[in-house]
């Protein structure tokens, strides 16, 4: 009985120091948390503030169709809700609005620096390089119907069709300046290498990326290897959505990938896998198998700030 008596005294010892450790690992946390959230609002509040510089009533003389009170309407419900943001209905467009969702979210102050300055200036430089967007996507931007939500969402469209017509893929080999209706074709489709270099050169930020536009990543736990990405950086999965919601007809459906996510958390459940991810304008949880997973993934981007 004394080495018993011993033996619980140890293990209650042992406890309390382990829930004393526990307690200030997440106070680390929350703090390392509350310290982020502080970083991003002083950041949405010097995007706010450019807004108040800005003329509300004069027309830029770059983008004819391109009212000031949508723009900016647009621009600061953008900043104040970066998870909101999507592609409109029936477009191209999603890839770039995966990479904005990421700049608005972490950046808002540079996203906005940016577009104002193509709303002023017709061109904006951006950490590697000058963009300057075509006649006739400065003529369009404005005018585009149909589309959603997108049709009075004018810094969207001003924005979209800028990144569409800077870094178009390599699948548009024809179709190399924007005719109307383009917004729906592969002028406005961007690829994987197109995808990174944008976050490189608007967001100065550091890629690290595996996998390709036809051949999946090389990795044997990939549930693993998101896992471990998680930790170091912000997660894109470059993927095929239509694995991700299977049909009857998925057999039938092109293997290769149409989408780009943010991944937020992946959790493992015996051979079942639960992922939570940011899907143009809508928090998404599903639970799918770890053979799904890799035959839906076809890169991963891990993006830190340089």
């Amino acid at each position: 009985m004394h080495w018993c008596k011993h033996f619980v005294h140890y293990y209650l010892i042992t406890q309390f120091v382990l829930s004393i450790a526990s307690i200030n690992c997440l106070a680390q946390d929350d703090r390392s948390v509350k310290r982020i959230d502080s970083i991003i609002k002083a950041a949405q509040g010097r995007a706010l503030a450019m807004l108040a510089n800005i003329d509300t009533v004069c027309p830029s003389p770059y983008w004819p169709n391109i009212k000031p009170s949508l723009f900016l309407a647009n621009l600061r419900k953008n900043i104040l809700y970066p998870t909101k943001i999507n592609q409109g209905k029936a477009t191209n467009f999603c890839g770039y609005a995966a990479f904005t969702h990421i700049l608005l979210k972490y950046q808002p102050d540079t996203y906005t620096r940016i577009i104002i300055s193509f709303y002023k200036t017709g061109k904006a430089d951006l950490y590697r390089r000058t963009v300057k967007p075509s006649l006739r996507v400065r003529d369009a931007a404005g005018t585009l119907k149909r589309k959603g939500e997108l049709d009075v969402l004018h810094a969207d469209q001003l924005w979209f069709l800028t990144m569409a017509d800077t870094y178009k893929g390599y699948l548009n080999i024809f179709d190399h300046k924007y005719q109307p209706g383009d917004e729906n074709t592969f002028w406005a489709a961007t690829n994987y290498g197109k995808f990174n270099r944008m976050l490189r050169e608007f967001g100065d930020y550091k890629v690290k990326k595996v996998g390709s536009d036809m051949i999946r990543p090389w990795k044997k736990d990939l549930f693993g290897y998101l896992a471990q990405q998680l930790d170091s950086g912000i997660v894109m999965m470059y993927i095929n959505s239509k694995l991700t919601h299977p049909t009857k007809h998925s057999f039938f459906r092109l293997p290769a990938p149409t989408h780009f996510v943010v991944l937020y958390n992946l959790y493992r459940e015996g051979d079942l896998i639960q992922i939570q991810y940011w899907d143009y304008g809508l928090r998404t949880e599903q639970i799918i198998t770890k053979k799904r997973l890799k035959k839906m993934t076809f890169g991963i981007s891990t993006i830190t700030k340089k």
